[in-house]
C-alpha cells in the first residue's frame, strides 16, 4: 500500500498546553488568566524597582525614531504613502509604540486594525491601530495544532464577549515562548522576589508599628477565669482580645479600662536578629538583575563603577533594541503587508524602521567615520549623512516626529 506524502501535511503540534481557550504553560495559578494580570499590574504600579525599570525601558524605547525605507525595485510613492498613514491615524505613532510596551509588563498586547477611505483618493488608509487592554479579554481561540486564531474580549462597560480574528489584528509578545499567544512577562522572574520582599515590608510595617506603640498588654483582674464557659466572661475577654489587636496611636487613640484590670504597651526588648532592609535591598537586586536593569542600584550604594555601569546599561540596551526589532517585525508583515494588499499593489512594497536607542559618544563616532572615509573604507553617502544626522538629532526622518 503506497504511503501517503506528508511535505504537505501538519503532523506535529505546537505543545502548549490549552484547553477551551485557556492557556496552562504557566505552573503558578497565581500568574495564569486574569489574576496573573491583576498580579502583574500590582507589581508595575506598587513596587519602587519594578515601576522605575518599566518606565525606563518605556522612555528609552519612546527615543527610536521610526521612518520608513524602500526596498530594491519599491518607490517613492510608497514610501510617501506608507508615511502618510503613519501621520494620519486617529492617535500619533508614538502613543500607539507606548501602547504597544505593555507587552513588557503582560508578555503580550493585541492591537484591532481599523481602516478607512480615504476621500482625497478613495485609498484605504490606517483609521488607528485600536487597543485592546489585556484586562478585558476572556479567551483565546486556538487551532487544533495550537496556533492562535484570535481573542475573544469581554470589555467593560456591558461586558458583551466579542471576536477579534487574527486577520484583523496585530499581536505583539516579549518572545514567542512556543507559540504560546500570552508570550511571557519580563516580570515573570521577578515575581518570587517582589513576593517575598512585598510580605516582609508588610511585616516590617506592623513591626515598626508595634515598635513605636509598644505590644499592648491587658492584665485580668482577679478571679477572672480565662477558660469560664460563662457568656459574659466570654464576652468581655473576646472585647479585650479585640482592644489589644486593634490598638493604633492616631489622633483618636484612648481606652477605657474597667474597674480591676490593667493595661501596659511594652517596649521593645532589644535589635531584631534579622535586617531587614539588607533583605529588602537583596531582593530589589533580584527584581533588577531579571529585566537585565540592575545599573539602576548603582546609584543606591557606595559599589561600582563607571565601566561597569556602562557595561549593564550596553546589555540593557541590547535587549531594549530586540524588542523594538519584534516590534517592527510585526508591523510590516501584519499591518504593512496588508496595507498594500488592500489597495492592489504588486510593487515590492516599503517597510518601517527604527533608528537604534544604543547611545554612543558622537566624538568616538566622528573619530570613527573621519579615519574610516580617510582610508576609503566607507563613502560619506546620503544614507551615511542622514544617519548621522539622525543620530545627532540634527535632522529626523520628517518635519514632524511620528
Amino acid at each position: 500500500m503506497p504511503r501517503m506524502r506528508s511535505d504537505f501535511l501538519e503532523i506535529g503540534k505546537t505543545g502548549i498546553n490549552w484547553s477551551a481557550g485557556y492557556v496552562y504553560e504557566e505552573f503558578l495559578s497565581v500568574l495564569r488568566y486574569r489574576s496573573g494580570i491583576k498580579t502583574y499590574h500590582e507589581m508595575r504600579d506598587n513596587d519602587p524597582v519594578v515601576g522605575s525599570t518599566i518606565h525606563a525601558i518605556t522612555q528609552i524605547l519612546r527615543e527610536a525614531r521610526w521612518g520608513v525605507k524602500i526596498p530594491d525595485g519599491g518607490s517613492e510613492e510608497d514610501k510617501i504613502f506608507l508615511e502618510e498613514n503613519m501621520k494620519g491615524m486617529s492617535h500619533t505613532w508614538m502613543e500607539f509604540i507606548t501602547e504597544a510596551m505593555s507587552m513588557m509588563t503582560y508578555g503580550w498586547a493585541w492591537f484591532e486594525q481599523v481602516y478607512k477611505r480615504r476621500k482625497s483618493d478613495n485609498r484605504i488608509v490606517w483609521k488607528k491601530f485600536g487597543t485592546r487592554k489585556q484586562s478585558s479579554y476572556e479567551k483565546w481561540e486556538i487551532n487544533e495544532v495550537g496556533e492562535v486564531l484570535g481573542l475573544w474580549q469581554r470589555p467593560p462597560p456591558n461586558y458583551q464577549v466579542v471576536y477579534i480574528p487574527i486577520e484583523k489584528s496585530l499581536h505583539f509578545r516579549t518572545e514567542p515562548n512556543g507559540e504560546n499567544p500570552e508570550g511571557r512577562s519580563i516580570l515573570r522572574s521577578a515575581y518570587k522576589p517582589w513576593y517575598y520582599k512585598k510580605h516582609i515590608e508588610e511585616i516590617e510595617g506592623i513591626g515598626l508599628e508595634r515598635d513605636l506603640t509598644g505590644m499592648p498588654m491587658i492584665t485580668l483582674p482577679p478571679g477572672v477565669n480565662p477558660n469560664s464557659d460563662d457568656a459574659d466572661t466570654i464576652a468581655t475577654i473576646t472585647a479585650a482580645k479585640r482592644l489589644v489587636s486593634n490598638i493604633r496611636r492616631d489622633e483618636q487613640d484612648g481606652i477605657v479600662k474597667p474597674n480591676g484590670w490593667e493595661f501596659e504597651l511594652l517596649s521593645s526588648p532589644g535589635q531584631r536578629q534579622f535586617d531587614t532592609t539588607a533583605i529588602i535591598n537583596r531582593y530589589n537586586k533580584e527584581i533588577a538583575v531579571t529585566v537585565l536593569a540592575q545599573f539602576v542600584m548603582l546609584g543606591m550604594e557606595r559599589t561600582g563603577s563607571y565601566a561597569l555601569a556602562r557595561e549593564q546599561t550596553n546589555m540593557f540596551y541590547q535587549s531594549l533594541e530586540s524588542w523594538l526589532d519584534g516590534i517592527a517585525s510585526v508591523i510590516n508583515r501584519d499591518a504593512v503587508t496588508k496595507l498594500f494588499v488592500l489597495n492592489g499593489s504588486t510593487r515590492p512594497i516599503p517597510y518601517v524602521v527604527h533608528t537604534p536607542i544604543r547611545r554612543f559618544d558622537l566624538k568616538e563616532i566622528s573619530d570613527y567615520v573621519s579615519k574610516m572615509a580617510g582610508i576609503d573604507a566607507i563613502e560619506l553617502d546620503t544614507d551615511l549623512k542622514a544617519f548621522l544626522k539622525t543620530y545627532a538629532r540634527l535632522s529626523e526622518f520628517s518635519d514632524a516626529r511620528l
